[in-house]
């Protein structure tokens, strides 16, 4: 009985050993989980949210600072060292407001002492303050890491110096050229009236655009000319989207470095307030064919963009018409009459029943076959390719060596008319009348009388000449 009670009492001390070991086991596990969670709170340098943000202040180790505030929903300068007021770029702003909103340290290094700022390059440090309508936070970022992982940094609330991102810190720290708005142009697409492209001094080409009519032109000298629309459309959707590859040098010493002494293009652009942009644009260099070099004189500033993206600056005025006259479309047309050393004919067209006649017999046009014959001859002479365009000659409607006139569906009447150049079968092309300041080649005859012979022996139409 003495053994008995002996084991029980010591099976009792080890059981309470056991609880008072668990017990403690239990709280030092507590303390270390509490202690996670204080620093992983601490760690936690701000959380903001980041769409409340509307100022944003960002100070330089040379002392020289910006401040922007978001105004309409666009960041503007509103405040500088140098008193220098350029336009923003606002993703990079707005990339600051992310990154810096929900920061999060990876360590802490301890208090934030003189000594340690200096330890750890923070005693000039760059600086970032952001505030919304009630707050405002600000970021103290010193020296890369050795291994490049992480930027020591300190808060205005938290007296300790951390260890953040290097990609992190990197999105927020920024140059005073990556705070420049990187765009070319800084006008919408509904502010542009005018392109002007000149070169070694000279205007290449010139559009303008008619405001009333909503419609681009050629200066008056041109005016024979007709744009195509989609040229000036689409080289102000390139220009008012392009931005700059790279911010290189501001207010450049030497323009002989970059070419800008001979610049391969000057562009001017134009806008509706009556103010302009000058862009000069070179291609100087080794890389000419990838990269082309653009100075703003605005902003003195040298940037680069790809060489492909601007190949407005190669254009010339031919290249900006259009290059094809149609005379007449065929289901617009009632009645036409061609003229030319090899035929003279004359044709009407009843569209509502189908069929076509020359000289009193019908063309089936109900037949597949024979309106295909019919369409391929239609369209041979009623679309003029132009080759060239020479405003300058003044030549006279006399011995054409093509005529064409049509009587439209609603009585109008228009004409086309080739006289020769002198030049080969290059041909002046006239519409009603009136020297379009246009050259096509007359190359297409042949195959337009070739096409009537096979249109006619296939209708039982006599050929004429």
């Amino acid at each position: 009985m003495k053994k008995i009670i002996i084991a029980v009492s010591v099976l009792a001390v080890l059981a309470g050993i056991s609880i008072g070991a668990f017990v403690t086991v239990k709280s030092k596990s507590d303390k270390e989980t509490q202690k996670q969670i204080e620093t992983l709170a601490d760690n936690v340098l701000f959380n903001i949210d980041d769409s409340a943000i509307n100022k944003v202040s960002i100070f330089y180790a040379d002392n020289s600072s910006y401040t922007a505030e978001l105004k309409d929903e666009e960041w503007t300068m509103t405040d500088s060292s140098s008193n220098e007021n350029f336009a923003l770029n606002q993703y990079t702003i707005q990339q600051i407001c992310t990154f810096i909103s929900d920061l999060t340290a990876d360590t802490n290094y301890g208090e934030a002492t003189e000594e340690n700022k200096a330890k750890y390059g923070l005693s000039e440090p760059y600086k970032v303050s952001v505030s919304d309508d009630e707050s405002s936070y600000t970021l103290y970022i010193g020296e890369k890491s050795p291994t490049g992982d992480y930027y020591y940094a300190y808060t205005d609330t938290k007296n300790n110096i951390y260890a953040i991102n290097a990609s992190d810190a990197e999105s927020i720290i920024t140059t005073r050229l990556s705070l420049k708005d990187d765009k070319l142009i800084t006008y919408g697409d509904n502010d542009i009236t005018g392109l002007t492209l000149k070169k070694d001094g000279k205007i290449v080409y010139e559009l303008i655009l008619n405001t009333e009519k909503s419609f681009w032109e050629l200066p008056d000298e041109y005016s024979m000319l007709t744009v195509n629309q989609t040229r000036p459309e689409n080289i102000i959707t390139m220009i008012t989207r392009l931005t700059a590859e790279d911010m290189l040098e501001e207010s450049p010493d030497d323009f002989t470095k970059y070419g800008f002494d001979n610049p391969t293009a000057e562009f001017i652009v134009k806008a509706s307030d009556g103010t302009e942009k000058t862009i000069l644009m070179s291609r100087y260099g080794k890389n000419a064919e990838t990269y082309t070099h653009v100075y703003l004189p605005d902003s003195k500033q040298v940037e680069t963009y790809y060489t492909a993206d601007l190949k407005f600056i190669d254009y010339d005025i031919f290249d900006l018409i259009v290059q094809n006259i149609e005379n007449a479309n065929m289901y617009a047309v009632s009645e036409f009459e061609i003229k030319c050393d090899e035929l003279s004919d004359k044709f009407t067209i009843d569209h509502t029943n189908g069929y076509a006649e020359c000289r009193g017999n019908q063309i089936d046009l109900n037949n597949a076959e024979l309106k295909s014959f019919f369409e391929t001859f239609y369209n041979i002479f009623s679309y003029i390719i132009i080759t060239d365009i020479d405003v300058e000659s003044e030549p006279e409607l006399t011995d054409p060596v093509f005529s064409v006139k049509y009587t439209k569906l609603d009585g109008s009447e228009s004409s086309v008319d080739l006289v020769p150049t002198g030049n080969d079968n290059k041909c002046f092309v006239f519409a009603d009348g009136v020297y379009t300041g246009t050259i096509t080649e007359s190359d297409f005859i042949n195959s337009m009388v070739s096409t009537y012979e096979v249109l006619c022996r296939q209708a039982g139409i006599e050929v004429s000449n």
